[in-house]
């Protein structure tokens, strides 16, 4: 049989097994996997390179329509692609209108089939005035719902109180979809923060201390407690602590439908390093100690994580520098969506000996599968989408500020030295990136979830 493409002698990931063979694409899609040699009309020598299937980033923040010059689509979805990023699943905030209505989803949708080069998926809002808008959102597309269990002041996107995050998850269950919540617990949260500003403290230590773990743990425990009650899936973002696990688990063996996620920065970043980098690196939950890091790298190669997501979160420069006199001020998130597989396939394959299906299953097939897009998505297998990320694994190479593409290119892992560099991106069969180049521009399809 004639191929369109063949991609010949590469480490082929697939969720069975990993082994040096050709990869043929026709028509968009895996035709074939084989380690004899396929014939096509053009063919690539990947010579030994490793072959994943495009990541599936779970938690991602464009900020657009609104708030387009903190990212956009455009800038957000070319740092995508040269992450190898293929499809993203991007969050209701912090866009202006958030998605939390049928007619935010569609301005929302415009935006992103006009300018975005990856697929996409689009989160619903749950907030504090839309139950009502749950049912509408979900029939229109939506992946799932995200909700807030704690107050971030930003009057586009309300938290949610626990009366009404009862009734959301019963109503969310009822529609056959699933809850994600940031959970941290809002009254002590708020409560320590408080104290913390009247007593005149600016420092960065002052955030650390104004949301420390067992805010996170109680929150999770409560959104554990009425996901149960109300069986309604739930999936816990950018979990920082270990010991929230241990509740996880215990959930699941009563029943509990839930999925979890963390993120490159709390597996590379410390609260120490917060204290000397500064802004760049003030998140939400904060960075953690040396210990929790290290237990969550245990729990993580013991395969106990769902996924690990970029939770990108870009700002201007402005909005993170006004912090350092102030760290109230600054903006809390992570720009982080191209660095995801550079950082985890060195931090956790190379250095950590992650096998190359454990990372594939993290960054790309249950994301899929928690995102409803498997087996199109997020797999090396016949019939898939042939997206496809190539890495050279002897590659030594310093993540400059120049190679970052987000429309701000800051990022607290710049001047990291990585092993292992991205050397071609495929999206639907076509060669999207190469060598640090585009070199085809596209159109992202909206991959649109079902009620």
């Amino acid at each position: 049989m004639q191929y369109d493409l063949v991609l010949k002698n590469g480490i082929l990931v697939t969720p069975s097994a990993s082994f040096r063979g050709d990869l043929a694409i026709s028509e968009g899609k895996i035709a074939a996997l084989s380690q004899e040699p396929l014939k096509a009309e053009t063919s690539i020598d990947l010579k030994g390179q490793i072959v994943l299937p495009g990541v599936v980033d779970l938690h991602v923040h464009f900020s657009e329509p609104g708030r387009d010059y903190w990212e956009g689509w455009a800038n957000g979805s070319r740092a995508a692609a040269f992450g190898g990023v293929t499809t993203v699943v991007e969050m209701p905030l912090n866009a202006i209108p958030a998605t939390t209505n049928v007619a935010a989803l569609k301005q929302k949708v415009s935006l992103a089939e006009e300018k975005s080069l990856v697929d996409f998926a689009l989160w619903g809002g749950f907030v504090d005035n839309n139950l009502s808008e749950l049912e509408s959102l979900a029939k229109e597309g939506i992946m799932g719902f995200k909700a807030f269990m704690v107050d971030t002041r930003d009057t586009s996107f309300q938290f949610v109180e626990e009366d009404l995050l009862f009734e959301g998850m019963k109503e969310i269950a009822r529609l056959g979809q699933f809850l994600a919540v940031h959970a941290e617990d809002n009254a002590m949260v708020w409560e320590k923060t408080q104290q913390l500003q009247k007593a005149g403290r600016k420092d960065r230590k002052a955030w650390l201390e104004a949301r420390q773990p067992e805010m996170e743990l109680k929150a999770i425990q409560k959104a554990l407690r009425l996901a149960k009650e109300t069986k309604c899936p739930l999936h816990i973002v950018h979990l920082s602590i270990p010991e929230a696990i241990d509740a996880i688990q215990a959930a699941r063996a009563e029943g509990v439908k839930v999925s979890f996620e963390t993120c490159p920065h709390y597996l590379c970043l410390t609260d120490q390093d917060f204290i000397d980098i500064g802004p760049e690196a003030k998140c939400a939950p904060p960075l953690r100690d040396k210990l929790r890091q290290d237990m969550l790298w245990q729990r993580v190669l013991a395969a106990q994580f769902d996924c690990i997501s970029s939770d990108h979160s870009p700002c201007t420069f402005e909005e993170k520098s006004c912090g350092e006199q102030d760290i109230w001020a600054a903006w809390g998130g992570i720009t982080g969506i191209q660095t995801l597989l550079p950082v985890m396939f060195s931090e956790a394959v190379i250095k950590r000996n992650m096998p190359l299906q454990q990372l594939a299953y993290l960054l790309s097939e249950r994301p899929a599968q928690i995102a409803k897009l498997w087996p199109r998505k997020g797999r090396i297998g016949v019939g898939a989408d042939a997206d496809l990320v190539i890495v050279d694994p002897a590659v030594d190479w310093q993540v400059h500020q120049t190679w970052l593409k987000s429309k701000h290119p800051h990022s607290p892992f710049v001047t990291w030295q990585l092993k292992g560099k991205i050397s071609q991106v495929f999206t639907a069969g076509n060669l999207l990136i190469d060598r640090d180049e585009l070199v085809m521009q596209r159109r992202g399809q909206w991959l649109k979830g079902e009620s």
